[in-house]
């Protein structure tokens, strides 16, 4: 099977739906099954291998670049984020996809909701919809264009994977997607967030982001969306021995938005009780995950919510949202509050600070040992096998 996937999730700062693109097409090059996998760039389409710049990580070996300073990041870094040069991109990629391909009966695999112009047998990923359920918590040019464009890729499409029951469950409900032509193919957690970190590793993590010796951790782009102004409210208003005893570290991109903080909040930022730690490299997920007190992530909508599976491989207490996906993930290994409840979310922050999670740590790892990048594959391989079943 000749694949091609779109690899623009790869050329920005790695987010989820990045890490997803990238570990799945490194299942796919390994697969026995698959004869050629070519990746779509703005600068050409070109047979991929496991050594790509873009597939490699820093902690491989051999690898040129870290996440942070490849010259495609730095690319993306400055053009992408505008939408006419966002726009021609998209145009140049379909060029390549249109006169390079050599294999006119290839599957093309969109990774990122939106298909590029592609007349043969297609299967896109959609991760979730809150740019209709929550258009005011994404950019007004965001929503426009998927609103624009998500119908036709949806159309166009031979099949549609999901990441979780309940994105196919909404596209079901807002666009009315029969759900036969749906397959579920969720992220997954690697083995390195399994591992506890050594001596060494702990060392370099404390002196690099000054950890305290207690934390709670949140990682996520710093948007509307993840409902981190509730989240900072709620620890803002405990005590403040509570506060300096288990500080809270927010791990992650600035994402879109103007953020107006109540005082409380302000304080809080002011005396380090509440820290930004920034953008946070993958190699340094896993020892912050592990050292942990608690992990927060109570978003107000979720297609998969990665971080909560990452945080549980780890062995660390998660409070997570009770609604969207963020609750079909954890499946009852984390504690769930109503995300819109502020004295719902800080007795839930009391929670992780104060109580032994012994049971909920043990049930949270085997949650977590159920989502692996091969299981994963294989399930997108199967939804590639009954695409090119079909006819079209």
């Amino acid at each position: 099977m000749h694949i091609i996937v779109n690899l623009q999730p790869l050329l920005t700062p790695l987010t989820g739906i990045g890490y997803y693109t990238r570990e799945l097409t490194r299942e796919l090059l390994a697969d026995a099954n698959t004869t050629s996998v070519a990746g779509v760039t703005g600068r050409k389409l070109e047979t991929l291998t496991l050594n790509h710049p873009l597939l490699t990580t820093s902690s491989q070996a051999g690898a040129p670049h870290t996440e942070r300073d490849h010259p495609a990041w730095q690319f993306a870094r400055r053009y992408l984020r505008n939408p006419l040069t966002r726009k021609m991109y998209r145009w140049l990629c379909s060029q390549r996809l249109r006169y390079n391909v050599e294999h006119p009966d290839a599957l093309y695999w969109e990774p990122n909701y939106i298909l590029l112009p592609w007349k043969g047998r297609s299967v896109v990923t959609v991760h979730d919809l809150s740019h209709q359920r929550y258009p005011q918590h994404h950019p007004a040019e965001r929503v426009r264009f998927l609103n624009q464009q998500l119908p036709k890729s949806l159309q166009r499409a031979t099949r549609i994977n999901v990441v979780s029951q309940f994105t196919a469950n909404e596209l079901q409900a807002l666009h009315g997607i029969a759900a036969e032509k749906i397959d579920i193919v969720p992220p997954a957690v690697g083995p390195q967030f399994f591992l506890p970190p050594t001596e060494e590793q702990v060392a370099q993590l404390t002196q690099r982001y000054q950890l305290p010796e207690r934390y709670l951790l949140s990682v996520g782009t710093l948007e509307p969306r993840k409902n981190l102004a509730t989240v900072l409210e709620a620890y803002a208003s405990l005590p403040l021995a509570q506060q300096q005893a288990t500080p809270l570290l927010l791990a992650g991109m600035q994402g879109w938005g103007s953020h107006t903080y109540t005082p409380q909040v302000q304080q809080a930022f002011s005396r380090g009780t509440i820290r930004r730690l920034g953008y946070v490299p993958s190699d340094d997920l896993p020892g912050l995950y592990a050292q942990a007190q608690g992990f927060v992530y109570v978003s107000l909508y979720e297609g998969f919510g990665m971080p909560v599976v990452e945080a549980m491989a780890a062995g660390t207490p998660v409070l997570t949202a009770n609604t969207t996906a963020t609750t079909e993930v954890a499946a009852g290994a984390a504690l769930e509050v109503d995300p819109l409840n502020n004295e719902a979310v800080r007795h839930g922050l009391q929670q992780l600070m104060e109580t032994h999670h012994d049971t909920r740590i043990t049930a949270g790892k085997a949650r977590a040992q159920q989502f692996t990048w091969q299981r994963s594959s294989e399930q997108l391989l199967a939804s590639f096998h009954r695409a090119m079943q079909e006819e079209l």
